[in-house]
């Protein structure tokens, strides 16, 4: 392949995974000077083991297939890529850097505590995760397991933010790399939306409030899983939205008739190991960005209140 042709991108929305990337993709890719590819995550800079599924998905490595992806980029004013493996992945920052220099870096970060439960929960539901104790879950993380080193096991490793965030700082700098907080952008979207964009340097644009603060990927267990992924193989994301209006969609997607919402708790156990873990990582956080950080605790003092 010609380097002269190649598009790589000029943002990357990198992590972390649940916590608010999929909506903040899912956003960007109504504005029309934006280009994002259909595959939300190709993970081309990804450089740990992955097992064969995750391949499968993702274009890890595969110039050819990555660059397939951005063909239809030319002409527009930002480019991105959103890739939650990114931020965890110790080698990701630098490859990008190496063909993109310049590139705009997006972070954004949860309550680790949370985050890791959320995580757990969507793959306990995806069928990935086989292991019904999320202590348990946790407790297998301190095993390597350097052959398949998959997002799906590092609930842990995946929420300490320190060293991630400090590697794109050192490697790009503070002015290309814009740390944002999830709480921020469930509860002022539009004002978090207008950071990004003047980030990656194109037009603010008003979407509609609902649409905004309704969030994209939220924990759902199916009631009636047959139907759903028969319906979902014929009816594809993009055809999706082009057959049913924003509001319909909603109601689609977060009906009480289809869907169970309400989320398993989270096991006074498993918290408390897991806070124990990411207090001194979130106070080094804090240092790094010269600020306080409560947003990252926030479920900690709410659980000691109601506990």
């Amino acid at each position: 392949m010609n380097s002269r042709n190649l598009i790589w991108p000029s943002f990357f929305i990198v992590g972390a995974a649940k916590c608010g990337t999929t909506s903040l993709w899912d956003h960007l890719k109504s504005h029309p000077q934006v280009f994002l590819p259909g595959i939300k995550e190709p993970h081309y800079f990804t450089s740990d083991v992955q097992p064969p599924e995750f391949a499968a998905e993702h274009c890890t490595g595969d110039l050819e297939t990555y660059q397939q992806l951005y063909q239809p980029a030319k002409g527009f004013a930002a480019i991105g890529d959103a890739s939650t493996g990114y931020l965890w992945d110790q080698n990701a920052a630098r490859r990008i850097h190496e063909v993109s220099p310049n590139a705009k870096i997006i972070v954004i970060l949860r309550d680790p505590v949370v985050r890791a439960h959320s995580q757990y929960l969507m793959e306990l539901l995806k069928g990935v995760e086989t292991e019904q104790s999320f202590y348990k879950a946790l407790r297998r993380e301190v095993v390597p397991n350097e052959a398949c080193r998959l997002l799906t096991y590092l609930y842990v490793e995946a929420g300490m933010y320190y060293a991630q965030v400090h590697r794109y700082l050192e490697i790009f700098g503070r002015d290309q790399v814009l740390v944002l907080l999830f709480d921020d952008l469930t509860t002022r979207p539009q004002v978090v939306l207008s950071r990004v964009t003047e980030h990656i340097g194109v037009e603010s644009i008003s979407l509609d409030t609902a649409e905004l603060s309704a969030p994209v990927n939220p924990y759902r267990k199916q009631r009636f899983g047959t139907a759903h992924r028969l319906a979902t193989r014929v009816l594809s994301r993009d055809l999706r939205r082009k057959l049913f209006p924003p509001a319909v969609s909603r109601w689609l997607r977060y009906n009480s008739l289809l869907y169970d919402t309400k989320k398993p708790p989270l096991d006074a156990q498993s918290r408390r190991y897991l806070e124990e873990i990411y207090d001194p990582d979130i106070s080094r956080l804090e240092e790094l960005l010269g600020r306080k950080l409560p947003e990252l605790r926030k479920s900690w003092k709410v659980a000691e209140t109601t506990g």
